[in-house]
């Protein structure tokens, strides 16, 4: 898989005309307008077609984690990769049929730009061309933590949203599955993608568990199975749902199993980052052995569904964390 022409970023095309839109964010995977000046119309007559006949946008870009000033990884990096002090805004530009969730076809040899909106005005961090595949790399910086960066297919001002998380050794996270944790079962994911109209059942008061965390401060990451062509499903669920901000790692499926995969991010946190996971949640046994193997205590590890309390962990009652954020996590310190 050859990897993307890289292009040195510039300014974007008509920088004197106005604005199309005001707006300061983007909602993304179809913004109506652009509030920043990109060029217009598809490289390629086949891809213009593609967007006419596939209309489900698969588009999805890499989330960073590190430490400021130091190691990063984004969460493309393979399982064997090291992190390292470059900074990279990857992804993938696609689309599907309305039914083709996980599959799509790649946006080959088209402009991707990639913007941040900084509190005053619109910045680009870098422009260049899709691969083969619709991958893109992009020369990159660090943005603030919950500051979005938006990449564009400026063909037809598509988007997908990522995020970095850059903390400090001792800095204090959660780290938490999705399906079967902060959804009601593996099941409600298939559903969604074979119809993108499906909304996931969510766990008993999971976004409130979150948000509990959130408000004291702790910062949340995502650790789930889900490959990267999900990234628009699961950013849009979570978004719909108000969960906290916060970085989503999915899987290359690379790794033999979800225990192997998630073991090598939460090493990656705990030992080349020097996170402190406070609190570790999910539902199977992979994640019990993968919070076990990233040397995370049994008193922090909170399993909920058909195996709550194995292992030793730490049992989540009756499908909701209603009760878990009373006896809990309320009574947690705040995270300065």
């Amino acid at each position: 898989m050859k990897r993307l022409l890289f292009l040195l970023a510039v300014a974007a095309c008509g920088t004197d005309a106005p604005p199309l839109t005001h707006d300061t964010t983007l909602d993304c995977p179809s913004p109506d307008g652009l509030p920043f000046r990109v060029t217009s119309g598809f490289r390629h007559a086949q891809n213009a077609n593609l967007a006419k006949m596939d209309t489900r946008i698969k588009h999805e870009a890499a989330d960073t984690i590190g430490n400021p000033s130091g190691a990063v990884a984004n969460t493309h990096l393979a399982d064997t990769g090291m992190p390292s002090t470059t900074v990279e805004i990857d992804g993938t530009m696609g689309v599907t049929t309305t039914t083709g969730g996980l599959f799509s076809m790649p946006m080959t040899d088209e402009y991707v730009s990639a913007w941040t909106y900084d509190g005053s005005a619109w910045q680009q961090l870098g422009r260049g061309l899709t691969d083969q595949d619709g991958l893109f790399s992009l020369p990159g910086a660090l943005v603030p933590n919950g500051q979005p960066i938006f990449t564009v297919l400026e063909a037809n001002g598509t988007c997908a949203r990522a995020y970095d998380e850059t903390l400090p050794m001792g800095a204090k996270v959660v780290v938490t599955d999705i399906d079967g944790t902060l959804t009601t079962s593996d099941n409600e994911l298939a559903m969604e993608i074979a119809d993108p109209t499906h909304d996931p059942a969510m766990m008993g008061h999971a976004d409130a568990m979150l948000q509990a965390w959130a408000m004291k401060g702790y910062p949340i990451v995502y650790l789930t199975n889900r490959p990267h062509p999900l990234r628009v499903e699961t950013r849009g669920w979570l978004a719909e749902k108000m969960m906290p901000t916060g970085p989503v790692i999915t899987s290359n499926g690379t790794a033999s199993d979800a225990a192997a995969y998630k073991t090598v991010w939460l090493e990656r946190m705990v030992m080349t980052f020097g996170w402190n996971i406070v609190a570790a949640y999910g539902n199977a046994s992979t994640d019990i052995t993968a919070y076990q193997n990233a040397g995370i205590p049994k008193t922090q590890t909170f399993i909920v569904g058909p195996l709550a309390g194995s292992g030793g962990t730490q049992p989540i009652d009756n499908m909701d964390f209603q009760a878990h954020i009373t006896s809990y996590v309320d009574q947690q310190p705040q995270n300065n």
